[in-house]
């Protein structure tokens, strides 16, 4: 009997044994064919781009693994598609895919000093923002350069606001941002600078009619899928650029911090949980979205009453005349934003933190939808935001991958 099972255990097992090694063997041979490509300097940033654009990361993404794993790229390459549960046959066909775009790229003359050029950026995303105080379409266009170091775009937002007594629509402040990237000790870090030109309308809570600036730094390190972060930034006005879309915009200096942790899921689906806080300096004047510009406080009792008038202790903002200040109280736990569409209040009123969680998931290449949703304990504000991204670049672009 013993023998018997022996046999029965032969006879099942070389032949399990001969199709693992068929299977691992080709792409065993792939990884060596991109591994020694990628040995030569001036084919290295080639054939990382095609890796990447397969796996619909920045090439920085398999750099960064590179460094802190050491495992050759196409390792690397290979752990990132089977962690996203594609077979033997599907790693294959991708390793086969990499390296036949690489000789496309080098038939068309993608050698040389050609081999990393700048990528353009044109993308399109709009969302929806809803919260108790109004409900925001958004759409806004960017167009731009990205490089391992340094990036750069324009954008112009449009936005579309709905409250229970007020409805506006126009563009948003448009705007440049300056992106750098770097990497010490382990660590991802990076800067980014954004200037806003007074294109928005204050009247209805879209600009605050003046240059706006904010500085933001991050720091980030990589654990296997997660990736925690820590920001801190200063800017002269607050919209959307802390946590999540408000229904106001603030015009006055303030800190912000934020920290948290992206996931890579499987499938490129993104997963993230944050935390902001927000710390004005002095006193801030505040154009809201939810209130006509009509209703602004003009320093007599009648309109005052209408309205709700200001803050106490405000004072008249820009452009809002001689004015005065208010001869009645607000209405009970009217928030500051409902009360007048222009408003100075002290910085301790306008102080907010939170904490926000997100989703992104790939629909097609270059286009993915965008789940958000944030709270802001002070203000008892729940926002979800719904939003769909295009790159049209890599649409225009990426096409034959």
């Amino acid at each position: 009997m013993s023998w018997t099972r022996a046999k029965l255990f032969l006879t099942l097992a070389v032949p399990l044994c001969l199709c693992a090694q068929s299977s691992v063997a080709p792409i065993q041979a792939e990884i060596r064919k991109l591994d020694a490509l990628i040995a030569n300097q001036d084919l290295k940033l080639m054939v990382v781009a095609a890796m990447a654009d397969s796996l619909q990361v920045h090439r920085n993404h398999l750099l960064l693994q590179r460094r802190e794993t050491g495992q050759s790229f196409a390792t690397i390459f290979v752990a990132e598609l089977r962690s996203r549960g594609m077979d033997d046959d599907a790693v294959l066909r991708s390793l086969r895919s990499v390296r036949r775009d690489v000789s496309r790229q080098l038939e068309a003359g993608g050698a040389g000093e050609n081999v990393a050029p700048l990528r353009p950026v044109l993308s399109v995303g709009s969302g929806v923002d809803h919260n108790s105080a109004a409900t925001v379409f958004s759409l806004v266009s960017e167009v731009g350069f990205d490089s391992a170091h340094l990036a750069a775009v324009v954008g112009v937002p449009y936005y579309r606001i709905s409250s229970s007594s007020f409805s506006s629509a126009g563009l948003g402040d448009a705007y440049v941002s300056g992106f750098l990237r770097g990497r010490g000790a382990g660590f991802d870090v990076g800067t980014v600078v954004t200037l806003g030109a007074p294109t928005g309308d204050r009247n209805k809570g879209l600009g605050t009619g003046k240059v706006t600036v904010d500085a933001t730094g991050t720091i980030a390190r990589r654990f296997g899928l997660a990736k925690p972060w820590l920001s801190a930034g200063f800017a002269n006005s607050v919209f959307n650029n802390v946590g999540y879309l408000r229904p106001y915009i603030t015009d006055g200096n303030v800190a912000h911090f934020g920290g948290g942790a992206d996931f890579a899921l499987p499938h490129n689906v993104r997963f993230g949980l944050a935390g902001f806080g927000l710390e004005p300096f002095g006193n801030q004047v505040v154009y809201s979205q939810t209130v006509m510009s009509g209703s602004n406080t003009s320093g007599n009792s009648s309109s005052s009453s209408q309205s709700g008038g200001m803050m106490p202790g405000g004072s008249m903002g820009p452009g809002m005349g001689s004015g005065g200040t208010m001869t009645m109280p607000p209405a009970a736990n009217m928030p500051f934003y409902d009360q007048a569409q222009q408003t100075m209040i002290g910085a301790s009123q306008l102080r907010d933190y939170g904490a926000s969680i997100g989703l992104a998931v790939p629909l097609h290449a270059g286009i993915s939808l965008n789940t958000t949703v944030a709270r802001s304990v002070p203000f008892h504000l729940t926002t979800v935001c719904v939003g769909i991204g295009v790159d049209v670049a890599h649409l225009l672009f990426s096409g034959k991958h």
